[in-house]
């Protein structure tokens, strides 16, 4: 009996090998990594008018080149729900007043500013302090129930409150605040709620695409 159940396990091994992939000491590829072929997952952009000078690891799903390069504002737009912004604000817009003030001076006071729209119908949560290429950095989720525009502010050629960034709310916002040679850089991940629910692998690449980023020597 012993010998004839084992000549059944081989000869059930053996229809096993013939009908699928049998391989000896190693593991089958996944589906999403068909053999033979190598796919590259990211690609190192240098930012080119930005006045915080950086390279950051830009996975490809993103694109290769940002939709805008300039000395306040760089920008990867996917789609109309999926973006990864980096932003110098020149001006903030605070709820109720319908005129462009001066942004918060510091990485303190921007924080402390943002953290005031909770009054105004901000809701702020998973905030973790952190570093960007070793600078200080507060990362925290934004989203709100009301309007919030120019909240997070305006690059230099914004002329319109609509031309500006804040919290709207049909959005979910990733923000990263960090303090650069005490300038303030707001980046930001953005997900369309109307459009996905499910903000975590957004967010996670936006947060890998902090950890990739490294800030040019000052000249």
């Amino acid at each position: 009996m012993v010998t004839r159940r084992r000549l059944m396990v081989a000869l059930a091994a053996s229809v096993l090998c013939a009908t699928s992939a049998c391989t000896t000491g190693s593991t089958a590829e996944s589906p999403s990594s068909p053999a033979g072929r190598t796919t590259a997952s990211s690609v190192t952009y240098a930012s080119k008018a930005f006045a915080v000078p950086f390279t950051v690891t830009v996975p490809t799903s993103l694109g290769p080149r940002p939709a805008s390069d300039t000395r306040t504002f760089l920008t990867w737009v996917k789609s109309d729900s999926d973006k990864v912004r980096f932003l110098l604000p020149t001006a903030v817009y605070r709820p109720g007043h319908p005129n462009r003030q001066k942004p918060p001076g510091s990485y303190e006071k921007y924080l402390a500013f943002l953290r005031e729209q909770v009054e105004y119908h901000a809701k702020w949560r998973n905030e973790v302090e952190t570093t960007v290429d070793g600078r200080p950095a507060t990362l925290l989720t934004g989203t709100t129930d009301w309007p919030l525009d120019g909240i997070l502010g305006c690059p230099a050629e914004a002329e319109d409150v609509a031309d500006c960034y804040g919290l709207q709310p049909d959005l979910a916002l990733r923000v990263a605040v960090v303090d650069v040679a005490g300038k303030v850089l707001v980046a930001w991940s953005t997900v369309n709620l109307e459009k996905e629910r499910d903000t975590s692998a957004d967010f996670a690449r936006f947060e890998g695409m902090l950890r990739s980023l490294r800030f040019a020597p000052p000249s």
